[in-house]
Order: C-alpha cells, then sequence, then structure tokens
C-alpha cells in the first residue's frame, strides 16, 4: 500500500501552477482525487481542489487545514476532462474547475428555497408517427448509443421536422440502459415547452441548471446529479459540467447558437466540449439544427460526424413562403416616413382578420440607436464605452447596453447648447409605439432584454402568446429561439441588414441563421404561414439563401469566402486581447505580446506556418474604462494551436506583469 503524506492542490487563482501541501495523519484516509480541500495560502485561506499525489519528498511545506466536502467533488473521468479543459483553453486548472462547480459555498447544508419551474400546459395529442427520416435517423442514434462507445452526430432538420421528438425517445433508450443525459439549450428560459415536454416524459428525474436559479437552488440540482436522484440534466452552456457517472448522451439543441460559448473569464465553448466530453465518457453527442454552423457541417461533409437528415416538416407541413422587400424602392426613407412596408402592412391586416398571431423581429433595442445634434454634429456616447448611448423614449432615458450607464435625455446638445438633438434610427421600443398607431385594437407586446429585466415578465410574455393573448409578439434574437407557436402564420424582420454590418467574417452566417430561424416560427400549425423579410440588400447570398430556406448553397457559398480567407473551418484562431484602464499601458502591452508571438514563431520551424493579424485597437476600443487592443492568430490545425500556447505560456513573467491580457481559443465575437 502506498503511503500517501503529500497532495496536489489546484487553487482558484490566475496561476498556472498547483501547488503541494501535506496531509494531516487524521484526514490521509478520507482524502482523494477530486476532494475540495481549505489550504493556508500565504497570508489567507483558499479553497482548492485536489488534483493529484506527486511521490518526490518536499521538506518545507504547509498542511491542509481540512476537507470541505465529505465525498468527493470531481470523479476521476471529471477530473481529466477538466484537466483537458485547462490545457486546450490555457486557463488555470484551480479556475476551471471553479467554474465546473455551480456553487461556491462550503457545506452541502446551506439553506435551500425550492425552485418552482412554471410548466406550460401542452396540448394533448394522439402518440406521434415518426415520418421516415425520423424513423432513419432514431434507429441510427438507439444503435450508436446500444454500442456503448463515442460516435458523434449531426442532426440537420428544417426548421419543426420533430427535432425534440427525436431527443425524447433517444433518452428513453438511454435511461433503459441505465445511462444518463445531458441536454444543452441555448437559454432555459426561452424554452419553457422544451422544458415542460420533458418534464411530461421524465417526471422526476430531471436536473435544470442555469442561471435564473440561487446559489443554493444550484446546489440542490447539482448534488440531485451527484448523489443519482436526476438522471437527466437540462441547461445552458455550465450544464456540460453535470457531475454524471456512466454518461450514455449529450445533445446540444441548436448547436449554432453563439449563446453556448462563454464570453467572459473561463472562455469556452459548450458544444465543442460535449464533443469531448463525449470521448472521455464514451458516450454519444448529437448536435442538433435547421442552420448548423459552418464548421460542424464541414465536418459532416468530411465524415468527422455522421450527417442525419431531417429534410421536411412534420404532420404534412410546409415551409412557409418568404417575400422580400427591397426598402429601396419603397417610398420614402425608412425609419423616418415609414417603417412598415405595404406589403408587411397588408400581411399584419389579413393575419389580424384572420385571428392568428405574428411576430416581428428587429435585432435592435430601444426607441433610437443615438442622439445627434442637427446642428454641431454632437453625438451622445458612453463616457466609459467607445459606443453611442441608445435612446428610450418611455423613460426619457440614454443608455449604454454595454456598462449600463445612464443618463437623463435632454433636448439641449450639450455641445452647441441647441435644442437640435434628434433620435436617429429605430429599435424595437419604436417598433411597438409605430404598431400600435397602425392597429390601436390589438394586443401588442415587445420582447427583448429591456422590456424583461423584471423577475417573470419573459416567462409571462411568452405564456401569453401561446395563450393567443397577444396578437402580435415584437422582439430582437430571442424571439427566434425555437418557439412553437402554432397559431402565428406571420413572421416579419423589420430589419434584416443590421447582422450584417457586424465588423466579423461570421456576419453573413449569423444573419443567415437569424432569417432562418425566425422564418421557422411561421406555419406551425394548420393555417400554413408567411414569411417577410425587410432588407437594403436583397441580393445578398445570406438574404437569398435564406428567402429560399437553402442551406446547402448557403454552405457553398459562404465556404469558398472562408477558404480564400483561410478562415475557419481551414484554420484554428486565438484571439489575443489586453485591456488597461491606461491607453498607453494597454498598447505598449499589445505590442510586446506581438514580439513575443513572432519571436517564438521564429525560434521554432514548425510555427512558420502560423499567420498573425495585428495589433490594432478593438472594433469596441474601449469598454467599461477599459482601452482595449487585439491580436489574431490564425493557425494550420489543432497540433499547432496547442504546441504553440505551450510554449507562450512558459513565458510567465510576461503573463504575471500584463494588465488583464485574455486568451480566447476557437472565437466566436471579434469584437
Amino acid at each position: 500500500m502506498i503511503t500517501r503524506d503529500l497532495v496536489e492542490v489546484a487553487v482558484p487563482l490566475p496561476l498556472f501552477k498547483t501547488f503541494h501541501y501535506k496531509i494531516p495523519s487524521h484526514l490521509k484516509n478520507n482524502i482523494q482525487e477530486g476532494s475540495q480541500v481549505l489550504v493556508p495560502f500565504k497570508n489567507k485561506k483558499l479553497l482548492g481542489f485536489v488534483v493529484g499525489f506527486p511521490q518526490e519528498k518536499v521538506f518545507k511545506t504547509k498542511e491542509i487545514l481540512e476537507i470541505s466536502h465529505p465525498q468527493p467533488l470531481f470523479s476521476n473521468h471529471m477530473l481529466e476532462f477538466l484537466k483537458w479543459i485547462s490545457s486546450y483553453y490555457a486557463t488555470p486548472l484551480g479556475e476551471v474547475l471553479k467554474s465546473a462547480l455551480p456553487f461556491s459555498s462550503t457545506s452541502q447544508k446551506s439553506r435551500v428555497k425550492e425552485y418552482v419551474f412554471s410548466p406550460w400546459s401542452l396540448p394533448s395529442k394522439n402518440p406521434i408517427s415518426l415520418t421516415p427520416a425520423q424513423i432513419t435517423a432514431l434507429h441510427t442514434l438507439q444503435k450508436a448509443l446500444q454500442a456503448q462507445t463515442f460516435s458523434s452526430f449531426l442532426l440537420h432538420g428544417v426548421t419543426g421536422s420533430g427535432k425534440t421528438e427525436i431527443y425524447l425517445r433517444l433518452i428513453k433508450e438511454a435511461l433503459l440502459l441505465q445511462k444518463k443525459a445531458i441536454v444543452l439549450v441555448p437559454e432555459i428560459s426561452l424554452t419553457p415547452q422544451l422544458i415542460s415536454r420533458f418534464e411530461a416524459h421524465f417526471p422526476g428525474k430531471l436536473a435544470l441548471l442555469h442561471s435564473r436559479l440561487t446559489p443554493a437552488q444550484r446546489q440542490k440540482e447539482w448534488f440531485k446529479i451527484k448523489n443519482n436522484i436526476a438522471s437527466i440534466a437540462i441547461g445552458a452552456r455550465s450544464a456540460i459540467f453535470a457531475p454524471f457517472e456512466n454518461m450514455g448522451v449529450i445533445i446540444v439543441d441548436e448547436e449554432h447558437d453563439a449563446s453556448f460559448k462563454q464570453e467572459e473569464k473561463f472562455r469556452y465553448n459548450a458544444k465543442d466540449l460535449a464533443l469531448v466530453r463525449g470521448q472521455f465518457e464514451k458516450a454519444i453527442v448529437v448536435l442538433g439544427s435547421a442552420t448548423p454552423s459552418i464548421e460542424s457541417y464541414f465536418n459532416s461533409e468530411h465524415q468527422k460526424i455522421i450527417k442525419l437528415e431531417l429534410p421536411s416538416r412534420i404532420e404534412g407541413q410546409v415551409l412557409p413562403p418568404i417575400d422580400i422587400v427591397d426598402l429601396k424602392s419603397c417610398e420614402g426613407n425608412f425609419g423616418q416616413d415609414f417603417i412598415f412596408s405595404k406589403p408587411l402592412l397588408y400581411a399584419l391586416e389579413e393575419t389580424l382578420s384572420q385571428k392568428s398571431q405574428a411576430i416581428l423581429l428587429l435585432n435592435r433595442r430601444g426607441w433610437a440607436s443615438f442622439l445627434l445634434c442637427q446642428e454641431c454634429g454632437y453625438i451622445a456616447k458612453c463616457s466609459h464605452c467607445s459606443v453611442s448611448l441608445t435612446f428610450y423614449a418611455k423613460t426619457k432615458k440614454l443608455i449604454c447596453h454595454y456598462c449600463g450607464h445612464t443618463l437623463s435625455f435632454s433636448s439641449a446638445c450639450p455641445d452647441c447648447q441647441s435644442a437640435s438633438l434628434s433620435p436617429i434610427g429605430l429599435g424595437t421600443e419604436k417598433v411597438e409605439e409605430e404598431l400600435k398607431k397602425y392597429f390601436p385594437k390589438a394586443s401588442i407586446a415587445r420582447l427583448d432584454r429591456s422590456s424583461t429585466q423584471k423577475k417573470d415578465t419573459l416567462e409571462n410574455i411568452l405564456s401569453q402568446f401561446s395563450k393567443q393573448k397577444i396578437d402580435i409578439l415584437i422582439g430582437t434574437q430571442m424571439i427566434a429561439k425555437g418557439h412553437d407557436f402554432p397559431n402565428v402564420t406571420l413572421s416579419a424582420v423589420i430589419l434584416a441588414d443590421i447582422s450584417l454590418h457586424i465588423p466579423d467574417f461570421r456576419a453573413p452566417e449569423r444573419t443567415f441563421q437569424l432569417l432562418t430561424q425566425v422564418a421557422g416560427r411561421a406555419g406551425r400549425g394548420e393555417k400554413g404561414g408567411k414569411v417577410i423579410i425587410q432588407t437594403f440588400h436583397p441580393n445578398h447570398y445570406s438574404i437569398q439563401c435564406a428567402k429560399t430556406h437553402d442551406y446547402a448553397n448557403f454552405y457553398k457559398t459562404e465556404l469558398s469566402y472562408r477558404q480564400e480567407l483561410q478562415y475557419p473551418p481551414f484554420s484554428r484562431l486565438i484571439h489575443f486581447k489586453i485591456s488597461s484602464a491606461i491607453e498607453k499601458k494597454a498598447l505598449e502591452k499589445i505590442k510586446e505580446l506581438a514580439a513575443l508571438c513572432r519571436h517564438i514563431q521564429s525560434s521554432h520551424s514548425q510555427f512558420l506556418p502560423l499567420e498573425f493579424l495585428g495589433p490594432a485597437p478593438s472594433p469596441l476600443s474601449k469598454l467599461k474604462d477599459k482601452y482595449r487592443f487585439h491580436m489574431l492568430m490564425k493557425s494550420p490545425s489543432h497540433q499547432h494551436t496547442r504546441l504553440f500556447l505551450k510554449n507562450l505560456l512558459q513565458e510567465e513573467k510576461f503573463l504575471r506583469d500584463s494588465p488583464a491580457i485574455q486568451i480566447d481559443v476557437d472565437p466566436l465575437n471579434l469584437l
């Protein structure tokens, strides 16, 4: 029997190393890998995690103080998975381990207030008959599950093709095999119908993991999983860390959604981690979407993942026809003289006369994008960020959507004192106001981050719309997130061009996905439906392909541009950012980082294929009083990326002395 005298501990600090501690004699029989322990660290006490038992002798080291939980919080499988994450995402292991826990308390005995999920009343239906395509896909997935080895699938099905029914039947098979399941959704509060369907099929077997829970509620759900009370975990990206043993299936619904990427602190992509965890635990992984990411579809075309197609809607429903309105050909100035084109107004009148419902998308909040002085050209900007302030007419406030900075509205220009400040542009608040003028008898509601800040507002709006007590729902991209409202016969996009002008190579892809998803909300019932898209760029390929529901042609066109510019999937990216309250300091450090990266490249022949772009000011050059500079690295392969990061992380002095350096591996946001 090996006597364990030392323990290796990772602490949740930005340090790329672990620390050794002695094990007191009274704890030697209880301590295990994955245990959470309290340790002395300099002049304070920290909670850390046991990640190993070193064999070498260390003569001067401190003792651990206590074991914080009676059982290890991480299994060996999970610990190896989290170590891989730390290496891949260049994030200190202690910070990864802390992020994988949904709570920070040191005891299971925290007072827990029961979280109550408000279930939706689902219409009673006869047992669902699967389409031939659903049967083929389900049988393929069940066979893979029964093999009890890793395999991955892309379930590419048009909107309304019955992907959820396949998920339910596949998980039922997993539970029969005594296996566990994780279901990742982009945002749990926006998918109450999906949760209710799972509750109805698997009563008492679900654990919900999401940000709307209190820490104590998250802790309770986490221990339901850890203690084998729950067999299925449903949640947003953090649910990938659910502490299941004996995994059977991991499902990523709407796999294209950018919200699966954590953009702050520990930057990971839950979709990618689902595939990695599946490999670690010999589970099958299913990525589902009507509009798969270019990378996922590329992998399916190159046999790295198995593609399963659902080409048509269930129950004989057809995809709605889409009409494009060229705003350049309309009379007057869009946003000033009119918001709704004549075809859209006619379609809304027809929809309301038939007692049907409509969804209107404008992916911009507020009443106006900014205020402009017509005399001197002054624009109201945030004093903490390099962005204009959004004008809200109802509250007479100017608000920064990045830092929350708020000013009261005044019609007098602060620069020239003239009363010439005018709102420019439009947002969902203005659309709601104007729409009520055209349809005063209609029940109209708005769904965006600003209108749903109060508790339960979001759920109430969705519930009221589902009960057909709201005629027209206006919103940002929140309204395109997988909702199933059978009485919606009209989906419309007020301005499709907004996402096309973002300085990011993924802008066309996001535009196509958003238009296709919002179009998919229409025509899911017996009445059928139609879609109207207003745009200044009717011939752009992302809009034309959305019009014809043609994912294949969009993919082919977009892929050719990606290949020409060597963007993913033809390369791997690392996005470096440095921020500081002192602009000069941030600029100096990004230049040092660029020089260091190019020095590493020139010193190792295997790094010659790497390409560095920048450094340069970030598109959002100031955010929350921090000046920001960035640099992009293109790598031909995953192996090049990992080896380069390994070399870079050896430069401990530079990393320690650099202000707020961020290393984002496989970034989705370059702003």
